[in-house]
Parts: structure tokens; C-alpha cells; sequence
């Protein structure tokens, strides 16, 4: 078992995750820029996420190869359809992808052309530890969301974290939480019953999505070994 790991969000917030629990599966950073008064959602992770992305969409082959800020921008059109409301979606599947990691943004109405300038308007920087996006042009491009840093652990579930600012403090809940040794525990419910946690530490704040064969109070015990914490 890994007892601490560092992943970077795409927003450039730092955060190492420890305890003694299975820390070794990748992870992925969601962030939502708008752009030119647009919004996109950027995904980026290790070169495995970018591959099963493709996969879903069922992208065999890239029609479009471009040498942007230190990687390979590629783009290709897909038909896509969506079984959960039954449409289709006509989308531009864009993908950078750097020397570790990669990252990838559904575009709608778009063109190849589009994509290039997208990556004109945001700075992309590879790290050891992940990647962060900026904007090169603040007047026409900025992060419209908080980016989050999602990570499965086996025997916890799906962990969505973001740092503690005046901004996410705002999702806490107006109760108080049960005291574990690094922060603030809270339990709640989905609109489907779907139990979830919400873990506050002095510089994170992290949701757990308990896989449906973990019992939730088991979950709840191994949530009190867990740290999170934003580094420098």
C-alpha cells in the first residue's frame, strides 16, 4: 500500500493524500474554463485516462495533429450518443497530450482551427505531479469553477477534492460535523438516498462517493485514517 501521494489540479492547488490505505490508482483533474464567453471542461490525468476517454467515444484514429506548447494537440469530429438522454451529441474531441500526462476537452460547433485557438488563450504547464492550465488573456479567458482532483481508493470510493477557500467554504454544511483527527466529517444523502461524506480539513475539502458495496459506516471508520491537505 502507497501511504502518501501528491496530485496537482489543474488550477495549480497541490494536494497529498495519506493513510494507511491503497493510494496507487490514478487520478484525474476536472476544471471549467470560460472562454470568449464560452464554457469548457478540461479534463486532464495520466495518459491511461486520455486513452479510456477515446475509448468511450469510440475514437479510433485522430483526424488532426498539431505541435502546441510542448506536446501534441489532436482532434478529431465524433457522433456520440448519450444513453442517459437520449441524443446525440456532434462534438469536436480534443487531446493534448504532454510527455506523463494528458488532457482532454469536448467541444461543441467547433473546428480544428477552434481548438488551436483555445490553446492560444490558455498556458499549459506539464509538472511531475500533473498539469495546470492559466490564461494567457485574463479579458478573455479565465476558470469559471474551482478544479477539483477526483481519485478512487479501494475501500473508500470515489474522493472529489478541492482546497478550502472563501469559495468552496461556501458547500459546507450549516451543522457541525463529527470530529476526526484531520478535520470535520459530514454525512448526507444524494437525491436518491445515496449516502456520501464530506471531509473538511484546515486546507481541503474532500467528498467521498462510497462504492455501493461499501457499508457506509465502515467507510465512515476508515474516513478518520485518511489526511488531505494542500502543499506548496
Amino acid at each position: 500500500m502507497a501511504h502518501g501521494v501528491v496530485h496537482r489540479a489543474l488550477d495549480g492547488y497541490r494536494f497529498q493524500i495519506s493513510g494507511n490505505l491503497d493510494l496507487t490508482l490514478p487520478f484525474t483533474s476536472v476544471a471549467r474554463f470560460a472562454v470568449d464567453g464560452r464554457i469548457y471542461e478540461l479534463t486532464s490525468g495520466d495518459h491511461g485516462a486520455a486513452a479510456a476517454w477515446t475509448q468511450d467515444l469510440d475514437i479510433r484514429h485522430f483526424d488532426d495533429e498539431f505541435s502546441v506548447q510542448g506536446g501534441t494537440l489532436r482532434t478529431t469530429r465524433v457522433t456520440h450518443y448519450d444513453d442517459r438522454v437520449g441524443l446525440e451529441d456532434h462534438l469536436l474531441a480534443v487531446m493534448w497530450q504532454g510527455r506523463h500526462f494528458s488532457m482532454f476537452i469536448p467541444m461543441y460547433s467547433a473546428q480544428a482551427t477552434d481548438a488551436v485557438r483555445l490553446f492560444q488563450l490558455l498556458k499549459i504547464t506539464e509538472h511531475s505531479d500533473g498539469i495546470t492550465v492559466a490564461s494567457r488573456n485574463p479579458k478573455r479567458a479565465g476558470i469559471a469553477e474551482p478544479a477539483d482532483v477526483a481519485k478512487e481508493i479501494p475501500g473508500l470510493g470515489l474522493l472529489e477534492i478541492t482546497a478550502l477557500t472563501k469559495t468552496t467554504a461556501r458547500r459546507l454544511p450549516a451543522w457541525s460535523g463529527a470530529r476526526v483527527p484531520s478535520g470535520e466529517l459530514f454525512r448526507d444523502t444524494l437525491d436518491d438516498d445515496t449516502t456520501y461524506f464530506l471531509l473538511a480539513t484546515p486546507s481541503a475539502m474532500v467528498t467521498v462517493l462510497p462504492h455501493e458495496a461499501e457499508h457506509a459506516v465502515k467507510v465512515a471508520n476508515r474516513l478518520g485514517g485518511l489526511r488531505v491537505e494542500t502543499v506548496a
